[in-house]
């Protein structure tokens, strides 16, 4: 049985889009809060085994979103939540969970800090 071909819209280069907020637990300097983004690139590539788009937003840099799978989907949805908000990296400083001296399950942890 053959999987349905979904005709998704390229974003143009200089269009903007809505993204969702990302927030990391192991590495919150990448943090960004969701909102009204400047599309900086497109690239084709293979997700899942799947042809997509991926899109790098000028708000978010360095990281990219799967245009075919979530966000060309939501668009209407983000709209509504964020309105004319524009997203922003929202970062935190990057440190180990577990240092020398922390205390892990009642006894006090000793050796290098894990991330």
């Amino acid at each position: 049985m053959k999987k349905k071909s979904v005709d998704i819209k390229t974003p143009p280069i200089g269009s903007e889009i809505y993204v969702g907020s990302h927030f990391y637990i192991s590495s919150g300097s990448r943090d960004v809060v969701g909102g009204l983004t400047k599309v900086a690139h497109v690239s084709s590539g293979v997700s899942g085994g799947e042809p997509c788009l991926f899109v790098e937003v000028k708000e978010h840099p360095g990281h990219s979103y799967n245009w075919t799978q979530i966000p060309s989907k939501e668009q209407g949805k983000l709209k509504k939540e964020f309105g004319k908000k524009r997203a922003y990296p929202d970062p935190d400083i990057d440190t180990p969970w577990i240092e020398d001296g922390d205390c892990v399950n009642g006894e006090t942890y000793h050796g290098d800090p894990i991330w």
